[in-house]
């Protein structure tokens, strides 16, 4: 679970640090107050985009800091540990830290238990840590595309392991391949005459290209004896200077040294220490006499040949003309022939390869129709018990008579294949259809669902999944939205069922909700000193959290009514949910330091 979440030089946060705890952990304040901010800050930490447009004015730097406490075994440790992350022992809760900069000007960082990773590496890393729904998600329930997706997440289809992942996968395979084979045909089957025009084109350069065979690194060998040939003169004159020097004339450098080895020689008899340079100057004569003897040799066999010369010259030509038709260089000249010769190998092979896609198609479609249809009764299977869990969780919201249906269709753009339409996730698409009141046809959720039964349906889909959701966290941004009274009560009773199992953190304008925290911080928005901060108070002591209560249902001016108003609200969530969990509610009530003394100014 999420344990601390730290933030500095964040949008209008100068500097704040809330803990979390376990249950239902709920944000109040009012609007505009920064409460979404610490949800934008979470997604940072989940691997989100971080520009230096989220920097505070005056800051240098924007911060965003989360402290998870883990199961030593859960599956993000394995995630980073090719990233350098150790491991933690078995046995008892890790700790993992991560850590979110930006700074002005520069580029954004991450670091996880103190080891920098990629936003990539982050957010594949913290898959399935936190699940985050907003207001916005409303949206999403709204676009069929996401309908199916929902549905495979009950049923298990894309679940790492179990289920029919690995049906799914290997339909995937199979639809991938069958789908590169058509792709194939129709191609072969286009335009013929636009084929015979490629493949003529085609056939005329490499005709072009054969003629001068071009081989990679040709042109530099031919460069090199280009410039020796069209330069012999020179190199002759050179090399024969330089051998008269060291060898062949009178007091050339061989015969000085000579000398000097003859002086020497008698010179070391008497004093060893003149040994070590007669030694030198012998190796030294040796050497001269060896290049003076390849210089004399060079001498007289470097010499132009002319037609050769000539040879090499037409031979660059030729090859330089290639480059700047085929690439601008010999190397890329080369791997063009080579392409396009297979280009020309495809175009005229078509006739042969169609007959030979047609059994392959047959073949891959027959696989992939298959696996459809054991997709297909599995999603059939898992849309009733969806359904049914749906309807069950909508019952406790105030939506008992209402009835949620899964219509199946076949995938716009399908490929057939035995006797069906298969598209890249089987053979059918999948859409919701909700029928509010008794005695009406269910319709699609864009034309019947209110903003209030959005909220409660998503809410009802979130619980439905966590059945099966292995995620520890749920953050709720405002998903009340457009609902209260009774029905809010419900949602908040809903919202505490699902904390029982899991920690949840739910921002919320409705007191219904708050009423039933296990753990509750208000957030206040302030100017002072020209400048916009905030404070976020942890309500501990009873008095605290039926004095905000009763500020979210009167307003600024908390009246007596008010306060008894919000105590009852209190009492009665707490009977709600269960006089155990009240009890511990009470017990985390307990006298302490005062909000003024908790705040922390952000």
């Amino acid at each position: 679970m999420l344990t601390t979440l730290r933030i500095s030089g964040f949008a209008i946060v100068d500097a704040v640090e809330v803990r979390f705890g376990r249950g239902l952990n709920v944000l109040t304040g009012e609007t505009g107050a920064g409460k979404s901010i610490l949800v934008n800050a979470l997604h940072l930490v989940l691997g989100g985009r971080m520009s230096a447009e989220v920097l505070r004015d005056g800051a240098d730097e924007a911060v965003v800091e989360a402290l998870f406490e883990l199961p030593y075994d859960h599956p993000v440790f394995s995630r980073l540990g090719g990233v350098g992350v150790t491991a933690p022992p078995p046995g008892e809760p890790a700790e993992l830290l991560v850590r979110r900069v930006a700074q002005r000007g520069g580029r954004g960082r991450a670091y996880v238990n103190g080891v920098l990773v990629t936003a990539s590496v982050l957010a594949e890393a913290l898959r399935g840590v936190v699940d985050v729904s907003g207001q916005h998600e409303h949206v999403s329930l709204l676009d069929e595309a996401t309908h199916l997706s929902l549905l495979d997440a009950f049923t298990g289809l894309d679940a790492p392991a179990g289920g029919v992942a690995p049906l799914l996968g290997r339909y995937r395979a199979t639809f991938g391949r069958l789908s590169a084979l058509c792709r194939e045909r129709d191609s072969l089957q286009s335009d013929q005459a636009e084929r015979g025009r490629r493949a003529d084109y085609l056939a005329f350069q490499l005709k072009e290209l054969d003629a001068v065979d071009p081989r990679p690194g040709e042109d530099a060998a031919l460069d090199g004896e280009r410039r020796v040939l069209a330069s012999a003169e020179k190199l002759r004159e050179a090399a024969g200077l330089a051998e008269g020097l060291v060898y062949g004339e009178d007091g050339s450098a061989s015969e000085q040294v000579g000398q000097a080895v003859r002086a020497l020689t008698d010179a070391a008899a008497l004093d060893p220490r003149l040994s070590g340079p007669l030694q030198l100057l012998r190796s030294a004569a040796i050497e001269l006499t060896e290049a003076g003897r390849e210089l004399g040799h060079y001498a007289e066999t470097v010499g132009g040949d002319g037609e050769r010369l000539q040879v090499i010259e037409d031979r660059l030509e030729a090859l330089k003309a290639l480059c700047r038709k085929h690439g601008g260089s010999l190397e890329a000249a080369v791997a063009r022939r080579a392409e396009m010769a297979a280009e020309l190998a495809s175009l005229t092979g078509g006739g042969e390869r169609l007959l030979q896609l047609q059994p392959e198609i047959e073949a891959a479609g027959a696989e992939a129709a298959t696996l459809a249809g054991m997709i297909t009764r599995a999603r059939q299977k898992g849309a009733k018990a969806f359904c049914a869990g749906v309807e069950a969780e909508l019952s406790g919201l105030a939506m008992a008579r209402c009835r949620l249906e899964v219509a199946f269709s076949p995938p716009e753009g399908g490929v057939p294949a035995g006797g069906a339409l298969l598209g890249p996730d089987g053979a059918e698409q999948a859409l919701y259809l909700l029928a509010p009141n008794p005695g009406e046809p269910p319709r699609p959720l864009a034309r019947i669902a209110s903003g209030g039964e959005l909220s409660r349906l998503l809410l009802a889909v979130k619980r439905t999944l966590a059945r099966r959701d292995p995620v520890l966290t749920y953050v709720f941004d405002e998903v009340d939205s457009g609902i209260g009274g009774a029905v809010a009560e419900a949602m908040g009773r809903v919202l505490a069922e699902v904390a029982t199992g899991r920690q949840v953190i739910c921002i919320t304008h409705l007191p219904q909700i708050a009423a039933f925290a296990d753990r509750h911080h208000r957030v206040v928005k302030r100017i002072a000193a020209g400048r916009t901060t905030s404070e976020v108070a942890l309500l501990a002591q009873a008095d605290e959290q039926r004095q905000e209560v009763a500020r979210m249902m009167a307003g600024a001016t908390v009246t007596p009514a008010a306060l008894e108003h919000a105590g009852a609200l209190i009492a009665a969530a707490r009977a709600l949910a269960g006089g155990e969990r009240g009890a511990e509610r009470g017990r985390r009530a307990a006298p302490g330091r005062s909000a003024a003394a908790r705040s922390v100014s952000i």
